[in-house]
């Protein structure tokens, strides 16, 4: 089950990258177009937007899996292993609730969205939910890749296929 939850976070995690890089194209085309031919588009800012929410919210199990998010380590250097495991399970419960929390509000949002049919105040008129859908998903993500490092610590199990640099498409 953990591969399984890790596979899911890995996946995400390269579809955010591959997210990031179209993004760069987009606002790269943006500009030449804006600028060099001075036609711009309707469509490459909110769509790099768009891209830019999912690969965000896409990317946090990966980063979690990862211990790639920011820690404050004045107080778990100070003390020995065994505190230091009983922190890092309290902040993954912490981190925990509020995935749970926010997956719980995100999935009201969507559907208070499509219920209403809210869209963006733009020309394109993109459905909102388009964007709130990310939220959901990617603290989905994050819960399960949560529970499977609470597992770990409780465990005291290391990710053997755990690499530093494998976000290659």
């Amino acid at each position: 089950m953990l591969r399984f939850v890790d596979g899911i976070s890995d996946k995400f995690g390269q579809i955010a990258t591959g997210l990031f890089f179209i993004i760069g194209l987009m606002i790269s085309y943006e500009v030449i177009a804006r600028y060099v031919f001075f036609a711009p588009t309707t469509w490459a800012e909110e769509g790099a937007r768009l891209l830019q929410l999912w690969a965000t919210y896409l990317a946090m199990g990966y980063v979690l899996r990862r211990n790639g998010l920011i820690r404050i380590t004045v107080l778990t250097e100070m003390i020995g292993s065994t505190g230091r495991k009983y922190l890092e399970i309290l902040s993954l419960v912490w981190i925990l609730i509020f995935c749970v929390f926010a997956f719980w509000l995100g999935i009201e949002v969507v559907i208070e969205s499509i219920e209403i049919g809210r869209a963006t105040a733009t020309m394109n008129q993109v459905p909102k939910f388009w964007t709130e859908s990310a939220i959901p998903v990617g603290f989905f993500v994050l819960i399960l890749q949560a529970l499977a490092q609470i597992w770990r610590q409780i465990r005291n199990e290391v990710d053997n296929n755990l690499h530093t640099h494998d976000l290659s498409i």
